[in-house]
């Protein structure tokens, strides 16, 4: 009992420091921060600043509780300046978001079975499973240990005699566990399922808020049906894995840019809030950065063909937020990390020939078809199609499908896409058994994000028909009255 106290204790310690950073950064012309939205993008950010003091407090003292300490007064002083700062200049009442019409009530009681569901298969399978998988064994939870039991020696982790565990990762999952377990007081299974949980229905829960106050209530539960009814994201939480994770710092830039594109008028925070999770996504895997990298260049791409002021100003909002967390990954990778295995075992001569084949790029687009078609397959079908139905159905909505920065999302995610697609063909020693092996895993990290893209472009169901019903019943009492005399 004592170690599940401590557990929460730690839990919700990270949660706040998110929540104090989110205070500090939150506009306060723009809108005051909403409940669910304000909690789920503390959970994200506070995971990823919990991670980052971790790691600064190894470099500095080695492993020990004495970071719970430094964490919890850190947070006291940080809640002090928040205080100071909201009641210097008290923050502007928010701006809801549009009715929403031909909302089925019968969707809260699905969508609730569904997540209690997934909770349960969640945990059935993390009892069954306590150490995760193979990519936990070797590497996540592996350099957890060695940072938790090494002492003075906590650096083997990064050790070139390890290639296999993948010593040049980031380290924010490893980090994570480690902390639950100097919080606990020793090694406990419990430690890394909380991360995993926390990543896997944060996840669910950012993507469930950020609907609700973007588009409306309908969208937001259908969207998380989908997601908890995805078979393989919720095993790869369960896994324990750093493919989740990644996947909720994607989620958390694009919703900050999508306030930004709200709000964008009279602040740039929620841009620079977008580069602090895209920043954090690069401290988690190395896909970090090639999504970080698409989404700096969809943004770039933007204010060139704008050729405003307000989307320069937008890119650089985002590069101030990735600029802090791009120091810390370049810092780690340049005295910590040893070179990638993938990368130097490849010559440029291999390199050029893979680039060359057109087998290869056969291979891999064929695998692409396949993985992108029957994503998310639950028994009933492919969510791919699934969506695809939904959205011939209810058709789209041309005034989100505009919006910029909805265009700048779809970019990156296509970018993204296509980084992974050229490393499969350049670089991959066995293509198909990496394919094999990876892809679904690549299109976990992507998947929240784009249903977060899909359901804020697809009309509500039924919104189209009440409001052509509207505008007619409007056009008959202006006709009568008219008449009347």
């Amino acid at each position: 009992m004592i170690v599940l106290l401590l557990l929460l204790l730690s839990f919700l310690v990270s949660i706040a420091l998110g929540a104090a950073l989110l205070r500090m950064l939150w506009p306060r012309d723009a809108a005051t921060l909403p409940g669910p939205l304000g909690v789920a993008l503390a959970v994200a950010l506070g995971a990823g600043v919990s991670a980052v003091l971790l790691f600064a407090w190894l470099l500095a003292f080695g492993p020990g509780r004495g970071v719970v300490f430094a964490e919890t007064g850190l947070l006291g002083l940080v809640a002090l300046a928040v205080l100071w700062r909201r009641r210097a200049s008290p923050a502007a009442p928010p701006r809801s978001a549009a009715p929403e019409a031909g909302f089925p009530s019968w969707l809260v009681p699905v969508a609730l079975v569904m997540l209690a569901t997934a909770a349960a298969a969640f945990a059935s399978t993390l009892i069954q499973h306590p150490h995760g998988d193979w990519d936990a064994w070797m590497n996540w939870n592996l350099k957890a240990r060695m940072f938790f039991r090494g002492g003075e020696g906590w650096r083997a982790a990064f050790s070139p005699a390890i290639p296999w565990s993948h010593p040049d990762y980031p380290v924010m999952v490893p980090s994570l566990v480690a902390r639950s377990w100097l919080y606990a007081g020793g090694e406990t299974l419990l430690g890394p399922g909380l991360v995993a949980a926390t990543f896997t229905f944060g996840t669910i829960a950012l993507l469930a808020s950020a609907l609700a106050a973007l588009r409306g209530i309908g969208q937001a539960l259908l969207a998380s049906i989908v997601l908890v009814s995805t078979p393989v994201f919720l095993i790869q939480g369960t896994w324990l894995y750093a493919d989740v994770p990644v996947g909720l710092f994607f989620l958390a830039a694009f919703v900050c840019l999508a306030l930004d594109a709200r709000y964008g008028e009279l602040t740039r925070r929620f841009a620079v809030l977008a580069g602090i999770a895209a920043g954090l996504s690069m401290w988690t895997k190395n896909e970090g950065l090639l999504f970080t990298s698409a989404v700096g260049a969809a943004l770039v791409l933007d204010a060139g063909a704008a050729g405003r002021a307000a989307a320069r100003r937008r890119l650089v909002a985002f590069g101030i937020g990735v600029l802090p967390l791009a120091l810390v990954t370049a810092g780690y990778k340049v005295a910590f990390a040893p070179p990638n295995d993938l990368i130097s075992t490849l010559g440029i001569d291999q390199t050029l020939g893979n680039l060359t084949s057109l087998a290869r790029y056969h291979v891999t687009l064929r695998e692409y078809v396949l993985h992108v078609s029957g994503f998310g397959s639950n028994g009933f079908g492919s969510a791919t199609w699934l969506l695809v139905a939904y959205l011939l159905g209810a058709g789209v909505d041309r005034s989100a499908i505009d919006r910029r920065w909805v265009r700048v999302g779809a970019t990156a995610l296509v970018l993204v896409l296509l980084g992974h697609f050229m490393v499969f063909v350049g670089m991959a020693h066995e293509l198909s058994r990496l394919l094999a092996s990876s892809l679904d895993r690549l299109l976990v990290q992507l998947w929240p994000s784009a249903l977060f893209l899909f359901f804020l472009v697809a009309r509500v169901p039924g919104k189209g028909a009440v409001t052509a019903l509207t505008r007619a019943r409007s056009q008959r009492m202006t006709g009568s009255s008219a008449g009347a005399p």
